[in-house]
């Protein structure tokens, strides 16, 4: 019993991690002044909390799915999986308020550093703003409500009611993880921003990589191309 399990918990942590690594893009291609943290410590942060994560769940799913039925270790495998999960929780919920933060930073209307130049004719898009923006927001809302109901139903242990009624498992746990991939598939960075904006965008070193006007034209004929 609970063979599945693996896969089945650490798999949206994958899914959470393309999320975190677009913050770090997208303080560089908005505001990097504006933000609370350099690009590259947003990254740090929550790809190394992503991992603890990932290590939780993955124990604890290996445990349990070795244990014998109604063994101490299967409720040991059990704990840990949900320390797994609710750690994944907090780390999402910090991620949603920082992300916030520097959005509200980003809209502000008060005296701050201006906007990044180098990308004004990207954010210009409605490809990206507002569109890739959403599908990145409702997909961190799809897999966080996931992993609330996840840690909600091991809490129960495999024969709690949540771990075997049918429809709320399918509704909060299959259709929430198939929406968040449908939407990071759709609106790829690669299609909605495109490669050389999205490399532009990176970070080396702890320093802002510094991107030219070329490489967000020729990520507009990227784009152009594609959607073609």
């Amino acid at each position: 019993m609970g063979r599945y399990l693996v896969c089945l918990t650490i798999g949206p942590a994958f899914l959470a991690a393309a999320i975190y690594l677009s913050l770090s893009r997208l303080v560089v291609i908005y505001a990097p002044d504006r933000a609370r943290f350099k690009p590259q410590v947003y990254t740090y942060i929550f790809i190394i909390g992503d991992i603890v994560a990932l290590i939780l769940q993955a124990a604890g799913g290996a445990v349990a799915s070795l244990a014998e039925p109604g063994s101490p270790s299967l409720q040991g495998g059990i704990n840990t999986m949900v320390a797994g999960v609710a750690w994944q929780v907090a780390v999402l919920a910090l991620f949603a308020l920082l992300s916030f933060e520097f959005w509200m930073r980003v809209r502000s209307r008060a005296a701050q550093p201006p906007l990044n130049p180098a990308f004004a004719e990207l954010r210009a898009r409605r490809s990206f703003q507002p569109t890739f923006i959403a599908a990145i927001f409702l997909a961190g809302i799809f897999i966080f409500v996931r992993s609330v109901f996840r840690c909600a139903e091991l809490s129960g242990g495999f024969d709690g009611p949540l771990a075997n009624e049918e429809v709320t498992f399918m509704v909060l746990e299959g259709t929430m993880i198939a929406l968040a991939s449908i939407l990071l598939t759709a609106f790829h960075p690669g299609l909605a921003v495109g490669s050389a904006a999205w490399s532009a965008a990176s970070w080396k070193m702890g320093k802002h990589a510094q991107p030219s006007q070329n490489d967000v034209e020729k990520s507009g004929r990227d784009t152009g191309s594609e959607s073609q």
